[in-house]
């Protein structure tokens, strides 16, 4: 297995965790990002009652890593855990870029992730 499908896969299970019988969205998002010192952050989409970039995982996850970090974002279908279309926001690409990300690698659907070059 390469190591996107793996981190992708972390990142899906991030997606899934907390308490999901109080949160009514269908697909879920986790964000994973791998430091230039190798340690791996993480962090997920929260619920919010008004749309805001800074409920994102990709935005959440950009504040603990360090530049030339990579990050893996993947979305899940709440009842499934199957991937769906992750493709960073534009606010949170910038974010990334500005913040020294060198890499992301989203998933599209089963089985297949794209990937962003800064």
């Amino acid at each position: 297995m390469s190591i996107d499908k793996r981190m992708l896969s972390l990142a899906a299970s991030v997606a899934s965790e907390g308490n999901l019988r109080q949160d009514n969205r269908s697909f879920l998002l986790g964000a994973v990002g791998m430091r230039n010192d190798g340690v791996l952050v993480s962090a997920r989409n929260i619920a919010a009652t008004d749309v805001t970039p800074d409920a994102h995982a990709e935005a959440r996850v950009v504040k603990k890593i360090t530049c030339d970090s990579t990050v893996w974002v993947a979305r899940v279908g709440k009842g499934t855990g199957c991937w769906a279309l992750a493709r960073p926001c534009i606010k949170c690409q910038r974010r990334m870029k500005t913040a020294g990300v060198r890499k992301v690698v989203y998933t599209i659907g089963p089985n297949e992730w794209g990937v962003l070059q800064f």
